[in-house]
């Protein structure tokens, strides 16, 4: 029997969670000009997934990227679909 899995791809940007699934996680908006309160206002990623993973979200793979100087990661959760 199959199981019926679900999928968070996160994108990470010095180690905040800035987003999932392409919805922002951030409280700042970035296109009101502030980078650096933007970036901040994100949760950090151990945080992130801790919280995540009291409602069954595991990682399942995670990524290095490199964007000109910008070092980023792509996180993989996963989860049984409810």
């Amino acid at each position: 029997m199959w199981k019926n899995l679900e999928y968070r791809v996160c994108a990470v940007q010095n180690a905040r969670v800035t987003f999932v699934n392409n919805d922002w996680q951030g409280r700042v908006e970035p296109a009101e000009g502030n980078h650096d309160e933007a970036l901040n206002s994100c949760p950090q990623v151990w945080d992130y997934l801790n919280e995540q993973g009291r409602y069954g979200w595991e990682l399942a793979a995670a990524a290095p990227q490199n964007i000109g100087e910008v070092a980023m990661q792509t996180l993989y959760l996963k989860r049984e679909a409810h």
